[in-house]
């Protein structure tokens, strides 16, 4: 057999490169990327402007109740127990309460106030009326209102006992050398408690008269001991009344021209239209003072209160707040502008070898008001020199303001619009329609106005 040659060499062959595959690669790649880019991008969304809508903004606050009170003092000292039930009308002369100097006729109240044959008909029928209004309005948050409730019904319970007794005071042994009715020497609605409000001046309002955790109360019941001079009841002779409520700066600066104002009390589902005025309290803030002639009565036992205030309605567009952004403008007097069929035009200085020349120019005006125009710092070079038409004023660019507006996508491609707020909620805005350089009913604005620029093409 042939000897094999061991000097052969092997070719081997080049590697040669799959420019197809190499291809495919780089198109897979990109859609692959293009599909995770697209996924985990923020998604550029649009939002058609609603048709004009009507937004109620309503405020509730915690009102001071101030009212014309005077107080009555005891004559001397001893028991006392009323003949009117709070709440009532006193009549001048009528009696408002006793004065029971040894004890006596409070004794004989006392241990007949169990009593269920010394009530008619009627107080019988008035203290379950009380007991089922409290049933229906009670909260568990707020159990105080038991405690008042108790001194109400006691307050009743005696009245009706005492007032019955009244009427044959021989008869049941009363000593009547120590014992008195004492007559109301003004008419008025009567109320058994004292708080210290008595004849507080809405001009010495501060914030701590709204603290009520340092409210105190005084109740004065039947059967109760008093001193001379200490107070037994009082008198609110005058159905007119106030209620004040605190304000902030921007709260006070929206109310300062409002003359009246439509309220409720949520508390008895009353409403009512109140006269209103803006004051400054003694510690110098602000706070609203509300004057009625109705209802005065159904508050007559309460200093505080709660007061919900219906805003006027604004009508307008609604937009999303997240379509909103501020962008800067050039201002220029409104004197620089020349208005013509095509719109606006402004004469610039320009300067040369040859001298000083002016041209015409039509820069986007986003906005105009009285004063100024707003322009596009993106279209002009700060600095130029504007010349007023039909004088020898100059003006030089670059003093600049912000507006408000949305980007209008109408056309495809993101356009500001500037917008007039003429109130908002927590979610949307409604802003002026019919504005010259503003949106309209149906326009498609960009939702979330951080997701694009000016001039950015979005479809």
């Amino acid at each position: 057999m042939a000897k094999k040659n061991s000097k052969v060499i092997r070719y081997r062959k080049p590697k040669s490169v799959n420019i197809g595959f190499l291809i495919f690669a780089f198109i897979f790649i990109y859609l692959a990327y293009s599909v995770i880019a697209y996924m985990v991008r923020d998604k550029v969304q649009f939002y058609e402007v609603g048709r004009e809508v009507a937004l109620v903004k309503d405020s509730t606050y915690t009102g001071l109740i101030l009212r014309t009170e005077e107080v009555t003092t005891a004559q001397a000292a001893g028991y006392v127990n009323f003949y009117i039930r709070e709440g009532n009308r006193a009549s001048v002369n009528s009696v408002v309460y006793s004065l029971d100097e040894n004890g006596q006729f409070t004794e004989m109240l006392t241990s007949n106030a169990s009593d269920s044959s010394k009530l008619s008909h009627d107080n019988l029928s008035d203290l379950k009326r009380s007991l089922a209004n409290f049933n229906l309005s009670y909260q568990n948050e707020q159990f105080v209102d038991v405690y008042d409730l108790k001194y109400t019904i006691d307050n009743k319970l005696l009245s009706f006992v005492s007032t019955n007794s009244l009427e044959d005071l021989e008869g049941l042994g009363i000593d009547t050398r120590f014992f008195r009715t004492v007559p109301a020497e003004k008419s008025g609605v009567i109320e058994y408690y004292t708080d210290g409000f008595e004849g507080f001046d809405a001009a010495s309002v501060d914030a701590s008269a709204f603290d009520k955790s340092k409210y105190e109360r005084t109740d004065i019941r039947s059967s109760q001991a008093v001193e001379s001079g200490a107070p037994v009841y009082k008198t609110i002779t005058s159905e007119v009344w106030s209620i004040l409520i605190p304000l902030t700066e921007e709260e006070a600066a929206a109310y300062r021209d409002v003359k009246s104002l439509d309220v409720t009390f949520p508390e008895k589902g009353l409403s009512t239209t109140v006269s209103f005025s803006v004051i400054a309290g003694a510690d110098n803030g602000s706070y609203g003072k509300m004057d009625l002639s109705r209802f005065m009565v159904q508050f007559a036992d309460q200093r505080y209160l709660e007061v919900e205030i219906h805003n006027s309605v604004k009508e307008g567009l609604k937009i999303p707040k997240s379509s909103v952004l501020e962008k800067e403008f050039y201002t220029v007097p409104i004197g620089y502008g020349t208005e013509t069929e095509d719109g606006i035009i402004f004469n610039k200085e320009s300067y040369s070898a040859e001298g000083t020349s002016v041209e015409m120019i039509q820069p986007t005006v986003y906005y105009a008001t009285q004063d100024v125009y707003y322009l596009d710092p993106y279209e002009l070079e700060g600095g130029l020199t504007l010349v007023k038409p039909d004088s020898n004023d100059r003006y030089t660019l670059g003093e600049r303001a912000a507006l408000k507006g949305v980007y209008n996508v109408n056309k495809g491609y993101a356009v500001f619009k500037q917008i007039e707020v003429m109130d908002e909620n927590e979610e949307y805005l409604i802003v002026e329609k019919g504005t010259d350089y503003g949106i309209a009913v149906y326009d498609h604005i960009l939702l979330d106005s951080r997701l694009a620029v000016e001039g950015d093409i979005l479809y």
